[in-house]
């Protein structure tokens, strides 16, 4: 075999080591996101690596061979991460330097097998789907210079309750509200034209046809297109936000509904669908994005997504997560976002509901009367029914002309306070301007 030259062996053998410590650190941990609350997603800059190269006055001389056992062991690392729990199999996501560097991605693509699945310039992101892991190593080592980060693409969950009630967290509370909470938060009175002119855009499993969700106008976008019947929770979300039952509807009946459906009919979606989902929404004209799921890993592309929600005004609520944990779900977590926690009929932090850092304010959670799959109602508890909730009165606010700017502020002023911790309930119970 020739040798190579020097600097360009020095690069190869640099940014592959990188890589394969990267990815083997990505992979080892991703094994283990069903079991621990956040995993970070490791970020992975080789344009980095590609300029301290630059920079190094005389690199060490490296074998073509040297260059080649660090590919073939990028190779294997992207294997091991294919077999991992918790990420999509044969997937990665990959965040470009520049819109670019993506498109020239676009076009040279085809030829090595690689699928692009979505991609955004706006996010300068695609999300790729790989046969051969040799070739996927290729590509990030020929063309290191054009990636910015390399992920993996994590599922999302709709957030399960705990059967177990013990929780070493918080204060246990477990005491249902056995309604949709509607007295309970101050949205009292006539509520007929609370929403008026808002569309939130509901991210979750779908939305059927249901008594209580006649007379909503509701657009359907479905990114998983498995063609299996839709699960309910989308259903319990909707008519948490806007349902037109004279008991228990939903806190704003006038809301146009957005239905993105990211999850399938077992609640499972991932990052790339609810980060996608997030750009849809912007796309149609939300003001505001309700997200009832989360993954407990981060993600670059959601990270993005959302800041470029937030950067346009959209107000993004987010579910805390059900996993007694004192971490937020992903993109509860993320800094702009309103997670939301749930209480019980007195207040205390729903056993489930997770803990942490940035928690926003908290909501209903416990117990609550929603639509679902079929025609009937049920009770449900959740951090999902406590976002719903939010988001409901998110919309009636804007549909009032308060500022979106200034709604975070107004709705942490006018909760209904708790001795809990912050981290636990956020600013309190959420309630309209008294």
């Amino acid at each position: 075999m020739k040798t190579l030259p020097k600097a360009l062996l020095t690069v190869s053998a640099i940014f592959c080591a990188l890589a394969l410590g990267t990815l083997g650190w990505l992979a080892m941990q991703t094994t283990e996101v069903k079991d621990k609350a956040m995993a970070q997603t490791p970020v992975f800059l080789p344009k980095r690596v590609v300029e301290e190269v630059k920079k190094s006055e005389e690199p060490p001389m490296q074998t073509s061979e040297s260059a080649e056992s660090v590919q073939d062991d990028l190779t294997k690392r992207l294997n091991d991460l294919a077999a991992a729990e918790g990420v999509v199999k044969g997937e990665l996501v990959l965040t470009f330097d520049s819109a670019e560097a993506l498109n020239a991605f676009r076009i040279r693509v085809g030829l090595e097998g690689i699928e692009i699945l979505y991609s955004d310039a706006r996010l300068k992101v695609a999300r790729v789907r790989y046969r051969d892991a040799a070739k996927m190593a290729k590509e990030l080592r020929e063309h290191a210079e054009d990636y910015d980060n390399i992920g993996a693409n994590y599922f999302a969950y709709v957030p399960g309750t705990p059967r177990s009630t013990k929780d070493g967290f918080n204060a246990g509370g477990s005491v249902p509200f056995e309604s949709s909470a509607l007295d309970a938060i101050g949205a009292v009175g006539d509520r007929s034209r609370w929403g008026a002119g808002v569309k939130v855009a509901v991210l979750d499993t779908g939305v059927t046809a249901h008594p209580m969700l006649q007379g909503i106008k509701i657009t359907h976008t479905d990114l998983v297109k498995d063609g299996q019947p839709f699960h309910g929770h989308g259903n319990a979300m909707t008519s948490l936000i806007a349902g037109r039952d004279p008991q228990n509807g939903g806190v704003s009946p006038a809301t146009e509904i957005l239905d993105i459906r990211v999850a399938d009919s077992t609640g499972k979606g991932n990052t790339a669908y609810v980060s996608q989902g997030i750009m849809q929404a912007v796309d149609s004209g939300a003001r505001v994005i309700s997200i009832s799921l989360g993954s407990n890993a981060d993600s670059t592309m959601l990270g993005n997504a959302v800041a470029y929600a937030l950067s346009r005004g959209v107000i993004v609520v987010a579910a805390a997560g059900n996993e007694q944990e004192t971490q937020l779900a992903y993109p509860a977590a993320y800094s702009g976002v309103i997670s939301v926690a749930a209480v019980d009929a007195n207040g205390q932090q729903a056993y489930f509901s997770n803990s942490g850092d940035n928690l926003f304010i908290s909501a209903p959670g416990v117990g609550i009367v929603h639509a679902y799959s079929g025609t009937g109602m049920v009770i449900g508890s959740g951090t999902s029914q406590a976002t719903a909730i939010t988001a409901g009165v998110i919309s009636s606010m804007l549909s009032r002309n308060y500022s979106a700017a200034n709604i975070p502020q107004i709705l942490q002023k006018n909760v209904i306070k708790s001795t809990a911790p912050i981290n636990q309930v956020g600013a309190g119970m959420i309630h309209f301007p008294r």
